[in-house]
């Protein structure tokens, strides 16, 4: 009875989604101690800082970067990445979207067939090109 109800309790979404919080909190740590890092080795190749200095300023950089990365989450200041990963995953195609893609389809077919035509040392047929080109506006001469 009791192993039943440390299961349940395993496998509660509250449980789950605290866990996951705190995975997702810890990979940002992660990330933060991983970008100082870099950051130290940066300025160490660009201004030739000794080691010993270093050692006794990584704390005072790691404490700043807790700082920096506290205020932006206070104030839901999200960055540009993130900002463009909610964008494409609530994004929904439209005619625009369509006829964009569509062209630029038929412009590397286009290449294509002239990189064939340069390759095997024979001219280009450009009349089935314009054929389909012809064909792409007058799909697309309503809009």
């Amino acid at each position: 009875m009791v192993i039943k109800k440390i299961k349940k309790k395993f496998y509660s979404s509250p449980f789950i989604g605290r866990q996951l919080s705190r995975l997702k909190m810890g990979q940002s740590y992660y990330g933060i101690i991983v970008s100082t890092i870099s950051a130290i080795a940066l300025l160490k190749i660009a201004f030739d800082i000794d080691l010993f200095s270093i050692i006794l300023m990584f704390p005072i950089f790691l404490t700043g970067a807790f700082i920096i990365g506290y205020y932006l989450d206070v104030k839901n200041i999200t960055t540009m990445d993130q900002m463009k990963s909610v964008e494409v995953s609530q994004r929904f195609l439209n005619i625009a979207n369509i006829k964009t893609q569509e062209f630029e389809l038929l412009q590397t077919e286009m290449v294509l067939k002239g990189l064939d035509a340069l390759r095997e040392g024979k001219t280009m047929d450009f009349s089935e090109l314009k054929t389909r080109y012809e064909e792409y506006r007058k799909k697309w001469s309503f809009q």
